[in-house]
């Protein structure tokens, strides 16, 4: 264990913790066996597990490690303590008297330092149509090649994040939504975010596109026809509405609104059925050309 200015941290795979104080000279300090251990950085303290740990000079002041140019980081709380700073708030949708706190790390910063550009590829298409399959061969793709994706499917969001909607046409409409809104975030925090959903309207698409700058949002539709969709019907929901036991599903009595102007088509049929790695690397090549595998 390590002390600095009375918080205590974790050295990871130690035999045995210690306990250091701060002031304590850097060469009095010693391991439960006997080895020595510098806070200060020095070689005895660097391990394969735990980057050294610099101890906070007198002045408070401690630099990024990054070399944000000088900038402290209690500079925003010592400013806050000599007088009044007036923050402007304002209403978003229900929401009264918030205010947007903008951060000195941004977009820009995480995705230099991930090398690639934060985006959303949202796959839209009939439900068997290969979403899922196509979203996690992308994910793959991308890591293969030391690039950070995550995948929002619409199933698994529903697990957790949208647990508490149903399947009726207002709840799928905040459904996706919801996962518009979380998709924005990945993307500004540099990451490749990959959206698979059923996403049957238009207007609902474009709400989400809308929330991204120009360009940053990557429509893929699965271009495959509904008897092909049918005939794989995986979770056997067709068959049930077929028989009416599930109303509202969508391509039998409900709509699908094909993209007008996707970025990418993805198309399968009976005669042509291409791999899942096929057509994840499709994407990838769009990637490629527009320049978001690289910062």
């Amino acid at each position: 264990m390590a002390a600095v200015a009375n918080q205590t941290f974790s050295f990871s795979k130690l035999s045995r913790s210690i306990r250091v104080n701060p002031l304590t000279p850097p060469a009095a300090i010693q391991s439960g066996g006997g080895r020595k251990l510098e806070v200060c950085g020095g070689a005895a303290a660097r391990s394969r597990f735990v980057s050294p740990i610099r101890a906070m000079e007198a002045s408070g002041e401690a630099k990024h490690a990054n070399g944000a140019a000088n900038r402290s980081l209690f500079d925003s709380a010592a400013g806050d303590c000599g007088g009044k700073k007036t923050v402007e708030v304002g209403t978003v949708g229900s929401s009264t008297n918030i205010a947007w706190h903008k951060c000195s790390v941004e977009k820009c910063d995480r995705e230099e330092m991930l090398n690639q550009k934060g985006c959303v590829i949202w796959i839209t298409g009939l439900s068997g149509s290969g979403k899922s399959t196509v979203a996690c061969a992308l994910s793959h793709a991308l890591y293969a090649r030391g690039k950070l994706s995550y995948v929002l499917d619409g199933d698994n969001c529903r697990h957790g994040l949208n647990r508490d909607l149903s399947f009726k046409a207002e709840d799928r409409s905040e459904n996706i939504r919801r996962i518009g809104e979380v998709a924005k975030l990945f993307a500004d925090a540099g990451v490749i975010c990959i959206a698979s959903l059923i996403s049957p309207f238009r207007k609902e698409r474009d709400a989400c596109r809308d929330l991204l700058p120009e360009g940053d949002f990557i429509e893929v539709y699965m271009d495959v026809p509904l008897q092909v969709c049918e005939t794989r019907d995986p979770k056997g929901l067709y068959k049930l509405a077929r028989a009416g036991k599930i109303k509202g599903f969508t391509g039998v009595d409900d709509p699908y609104e094909p993209p007008l102007n996707s970025e990418i088509v993805l198309q399968q049929s009976e005669e042509i059925c291409h791999s899942p790695a096929v057509l994840a690397e499709q994407v990838i090549s769009y990637l490629e050309i527009k320049g978001y595998l690289e910062s």
